[in-house]
């Protein structure tokens, strides 16, 4: 499953590609006001405006369900505590209706970034939510080329499910995009077969599919 660790920086990278959108810092360590003890700030955005700095605080909740008015409480007083201006909470799943009524009553932002959002922000293009087992993530951390004795060639881009081992192949060849299933295979427009096996993905080149 994709950890809250990298749903926090997937959070970060959001804002950090917003163009003017000031200054973004990741998992900073801010005094508290009164205490002095440090506070942990998922991401820090600092605006300079008019001889003014503004400091917003933006909280990554990756919970499994939405989040409720306690998790809204909770960072409205951690905002309050390092004296930030603004909050903004980021949610995997959403939020229930009692945490947006207490979030719009305090002028809080509630943004809803999805799991298979934030893995592309990670990865562009790489990481995909599992179709079998919609419970992790398949990385296509597998890619290569070929050239072959004509001179033609091809490349491709897979990878398996981190948990149920599903495959997702990409022949850039055909243009083949599909899913295979652990211990089965797949022959694309190429004539290659495509197999998931315990190992990760193989390629037999221009093998037809058998007749059954």
């Amino acid at each position: 499953m994709m950890t809250w660790q990298e749903y926090q920086e997937a959070v970060a990278e959001f804002y950090e590609q917003v163009d003017d959108f000031g200054n973004v810092r990741r998992n900073v360590m801010i005094p508290d006001k009164i205490t002095g003890q440090l506070r942990q700030i998922d991401v820090l955005i600092e605006i300079e405006a008019k001889g003014h700095s503004l400091k917003m605080v933006v909280d990554a909740k990756f919970h499994a369900t939405p989040i409720d008015v306690r998790e809204v409480e909770s960072v409205l007083a951690l905002a309050e505590a390092v004296g930030a201006n603004k909050t903004i909470v980021v949610a995997a799943n959403g939020w229930t209706e009692p945490a947006r009524k207490k979030a719009d009553h305090v002028g809080c932002d509630l943004e809803l970034l999805s799991v298979e959002e934030a893995l592309d922000l990670i990865v562009p293009d790489k990481w995909k939510m599992c179709p079998s087992c919609d419970a992790d993530c398949i990385v296509l951390n597998q890619e290569g080329a070929v050239t072959f004795e004509d001179g033609t060639w091809f490349w491709w881009l897979a990878g398996q499910c981190r948990g149920c081992k599903c495959a997702r192949i990409h022949c850039q060849d055909c243009g083949l995009k599909t899913y295979i299933d652990i211990h089965t295979f797949v022959v694309c427009g190429c004539g290659h077969r495509w197999s998931s096996t315990d190992d990760g993905v193989t390629i037999s080149f221009f093998e037809e599919e058998p007749e059954w």
